[in-house]
């Protein structure tokens, strides 16, 4: 029970790493509020729960994650309704658009900034100003290994993941005296939703296509294989637990190996 008696709060779990990184959280003792703006997979991530953990204390919040009431709204709630805020896990995100610069909109490029980056600041700001007066917390935020390298034709993608891995140094920074934490982690090729999703498109919905490009990103890696949604959430538990206690500001590859090449 490494989480007993911990409140968390994890955006974007009405699916992938947030959905697995909930059930975790719940099995290891936290109380967990999920926010989602997918109302049905946020209820689907809660049922999932319920009918595995009946005596789990959660939350289901349908929030905007890049709009600063709903943000300062569930965070509000979680402390009112769960008794306080030990650790945040900032999830939520998209793909982004896809283009290269000559083409990219800059509407589209701001709309990227919106959900990827400024969700993760907006959580942490509201996070942190609990926690700095009351013992301390963690902060994860989740980043790629597009925060670590480029990935051509991802250009607001790639703007908000290295961000979010500066945010996350700033953060760690500011409030380790304080008592919290913040880490960043960067998975590499998981298949998630999100990334059939990409991939998808990118093939145009061909078969052969996404076979192939799944062929070819997983020989991208050392370990020629996909990583799998729990193993980011497992990275996600050890870094919110008492485990990873000396672990501040850094941002962690885990993409078996690809960014090492």
């Amino acid at each position: 029970m490494r989480l007993s008696n911990k409140v968390a709060i994890i955006t974007g779990a009405a699916s992938g790493f947030a959905r697995a990184a909930s059930l975790k959280f719940v099995n290891e003792g936290a109380a967990v509020a999920m926010v989602d703006i997918n109302k049905a997979g946020l209820e689907e991530t809660r049922k999932m729960i319920t009918e595995k953990y009946p005596q789990a204390k959660t939350l289901a919040i349908v929030a905007d994650v890049s709009k600063e009431q709903d943000v300062k709204g569930f965070v509000e709630t979680t402390i009112k309704e769960l008794g306080g805020l030990d650790i945040i896990f900032n999830n939520a995100g998209i793909e982004g658009t896809s283009a290269f610069f000559a083409d990219m909109p800059f509407d589209a490029f701001t709309h990227d900034l919106s959900i990827n980056l400024h969700s993760v600041f907006l959580g942490t700001k509201y996070a942190v100003s609990y926690m700095k007066d009351h013992g301390g917390g963690v902060i994860v935020n989740m980043a790629s290994i597009g925060g670590l390298v480029a990935l051509p034709g991802s250009c607001g993608y790639v703007a908000s993941k290295h961000a979010i891995i500066g945010l996350t140094k700033s953060a760690a920074a500011e409030y380790g005296e304080k008592g919290i934490r913040a880490n960043a982690i960067c998975p590499g090729f998981v298949m998630t939703e999100l990334h059939r999703r990409v991939i998808t498109k990118h093939a145009g919905g061909d078969e052969a296509i996404i076979k192939g490009m799944i062929e070819s990103n997983s020989n991208s890696t050392p370990l020629k294989r996909y990583g799998d949604p729990e193993e980011i959430a497992d990275l996600a538990l050890f870094l919110a637990s008492p485990e990873s206690s000396y672990i501040n500001g850094v941002a962690i590859a885990i993409d078996g190996g690809f960014t090492i090449l």
